[in-house]
């Protein structure tokens, strides 16, 4: 059965065509989120976009979809396949995905719920790209026979609806087909009616649901179209000197006692790591505070938590790391009301402190920075109470922020700590407006030694040139004092080691460099939390050796950007290439880093200052691990290279 969606409902004009796609007989692999959803297969490097999720429709319509940090999700990964558990409440669904050929994956839905319940629908959803638009055709095969009763009413709206056992849709550039194990439902919603976005519903269950009924279908995914291989072009601007860039850093909260050490050995001894950030347990530090923590200590009641972390610290510097002090946990006494675990019932986590025992706070914190100099001789260049924007675990206002370091800051000088702050340290990309406050305090400015955000969400172009202001207008470098993607990602570890993972960390590590232009970026963690390290028994991994993933080669190859290079403007004439790019004040010294998403394709790269003949290519991908690929010479400013499809590169002059 053939099927265009109908020109009377939204405007559309679908046509058949006749489109050659591409033979295709290389590299494949499913690409996903790391809560599961599907974002495409990846076929001879390129991939062959379109995005699913598990949706679920209440009994008042009201969708339910899997999305980030939006459902608890496990995920593990067995034999070849990936299988993520989630619970929307009471209802449970599981998603295993695994490949049995080329340009294909297997999605295997299971849903069922732990109580009796009504619902709509349970649906596997695809939407597709843009490239599916309005020369879309639907090829549709239905049952030998059905009834009208077959068809429920779960989408009103619905372009088409009727029960299938496979899709075939296909656009001039690009073809899609599902394949069903069991005859289901599909409803087919055109939802734009100038630019088509089209979304692809399959049924699971409807009505009334059984508690621990399961309901299960597999659906086989096919992907092909044209592999865009065409050759890009990209710029540089070495006489726009931006930020200096010191490389990466790390860090180094110490959680897991048996695990932590292997890691952040192998860590510091493979890795150029030019800033740190450790944690201030405070709450141990000063549990009582009746008591002089500082009498405490030499008197030998030091918790081995707090003497860890100072021990660290220590290490850190006798290598010539600056150490961040970050704190997490206040103790009893500074907090107002009882310890929060989770968030408020206003939404909100954390707990504010105790602005009746201001000063008491103050003379704690700056007796533990004290103390970390005069015993373990370790001057701390900065401090801050990590991601109090959101409450982890301190919660702060703007205001009370900016009062914080301007009144700390005092106290500090007054005892002879030379300690700056960290402003902002905010949880996300998106809490520019924590640090406005603050940063326009001409009282506080003086006590600010560096701006920092997390990067786990809100990395637009407009939040990332936000802190790039921020910083210029304090007149200080910027951190990225938490370098990652996925906050929840310690739920399932195991996704770590998945290859989009790494591509898309590494991804929005550039992007992150060229329009912010930070100091450095402090991986979250070099220790055996969110470890870019796995085996040895990390991450419920029981491999006998501790071996490096793809995680840690880019950063590798990221760090190793000769220290001192200022950031430069770099465009690129293709969005699936993102690139960031550094050059010495002499302009002798030059590393390009390129992050290629798409297809394997040539790249020229111009703008490149006389002084610099030759460059040396460095590749990490799924197969190569920070290798020296070749070595290109540069004639007339102008360098030519094959970038690798799915890799990150980086040029750097020998």
């Amino acid at each position: 059965m053939r099927y265009s969606l109908p020109t009377s409902a939204k405007q559309y004009c679908f046509r058949l065509l006749i489109v050659a796609l591409i033979p295709l007989s290389g590299f494949s692999q499913t690409e996903f989120t790391t809560w599961g959803n599907i974002t495409g297969i990846r076929i001879d490097h390129q991939l062959m976009e379109f995005r699913s999720s598990l949706v679920l429709v209440d009994r008042n319509s009201e969708e339910r979809a899997t999305r980030k940090e939006r459902q608890r999700i496990d995920f593990q990964r067995e034999q070849g396949k990936k299988i993520f558990s989630y619970a929307m409440d009471s209802i449970l669904w599981k998603e295993t995905l695994h490949s049995d050929q080329k340009e294909s994956t297997v999605v295997q839905i299971d849903f069922s719920s732990t109580v009796d319940t009504l619902i709509n629908g349970a649906y596997f959803r695809i939407e597709l790209p843009e490239e599916f638009g309005s020369d879309t055709e639907f090829a549709i095969k239905t049952p030998s026979q059905f009834h009208l009763a077959d068809i429920n009413k779960s989408f009103d709206g619905a372009d088409y609806k009727a029960p299938s056992t496979s899709v075939k849709v296909t656009s001039p550039t690009r073809e899609l087909n599902i394949l069903f194990e069991k005859p289901t439902e599909v409803s087919i919603r055109a939802l734009d009616s100038i630019h088509p976005k089209i979304e692809l519903n399959f049924g699971l269950a409807s009505g009334q649901i059984p508690a621990h009924t399961q309901y299960s279908n597999t659906f086989t995914i096919s992907a092909s179209g044209v592999i865009d291989t065409s050759p890009i072009e990209l710029e540089v601007f070495p006489d726009q000197l931006g930020e200096k860039f010191d490389g990466i850093g790390g860090n180094f909260r110490l959680q897991n006692p048996r695990m932590d050490p292997q890691v952040i050995d192998y860590s510091l001894d493979n890795l150029r790591v030019s800033w740190s950030r450790v944690e201030m347990p405070w709450r141990q530090w000063h549990p009582d505070h009746s008591k002089n923590p500082i009498e405490e200590a030499k008197n030998g009641n030091l918790h081995p938590k707090v003497r860890e972390a100072m021990e660290m610290a220590q290490r850190l510097d006798k290598m010539g790391i600056p150490v961040i002090l970050a704190a997490w946990f206040p103790p009893d006494w500074a907090i107002i009301g009882e310890r929060v675990r989770g968030a408020n019932p206003d939404g909100t986590r954390g707990n504010a402190l105790d602005q009746s025992k201001k000063m008491i706070i103050y003379k704690s914190i700056t007796d533990y920075i004290a103390y970390l100099e005069e015993v373990y001789g370790v001057e701390t260049v900065m401090f801050s109470f990590n991601e109090s924007d959101l409450g982890i675990d301190v919660r702060q206002t703007a205001e009370e922020h900016n009062i914080l370091i301007k009144e700390l800051g005092t106290y500090f000088r007054s005892r002879g700590v030379d300690t700056k702050f960290l402003l902002g340290d905010t949880a996300d990309a998106n809490g520019w407006e924590f640090t406005t406050i603050a940063s326009t305090d001409p009282e506080t400015r003086p006590y600010i030694g560096g701006v920092s955000f997390h990067s786990w969400r809100g990395w637009t172009d407009e939040n990332l040139l936000k802190w790039s202001d921020i910083s210029k207008r304090v007149d200080v470098p910027l951190f990225v004092g938490e370098g990652s993607i996925d906050a929840g990602a310690w739920r399932y570890p195991q996704i770590f080691e998945e290859p989009t993972y790494a591509l898309d960390e590494i991804d929005v590590y550039l992007k992150i460099l060229n329009i912010s232009q930070p100091l450095t970026i402090l991986q979250w963690q070099l220790t055996s939390d969110y470890s870019p390290m796995s085996g040895g028994g990390i991450f419920g991994n029981d491999s006998q050796d501790l071996y490096p993933t793809q995680r840690f080669f880019n950063l590798k190859q990221l760090g190793s950007t000769p220290k001192g290079l200022h950031a430069i403007p770099i465009t690129s004439c293709e969005d699936l290439v993102t690139p960031a790019a550094f050059i010495s004040t002499r302009k002798n010294k030059l590393a390009v880093h390129l992050v290629n998403k798409g297809a394997t394709r040539n790249a020229t790269i111009t703008g490149i200052p006389n002084r610099i003949k030759r460059l040396k290519v460095f590749t990490t991908n799924q197969e190569k691990s920070y290798e020296t690929t070749k070595t290109i010479s540069v004639r007339n400013g102008s360098a030519m290279l094959e970038l690798e499809g799915a890799s990150f590169i980086s040029l750097i002059d020998d």
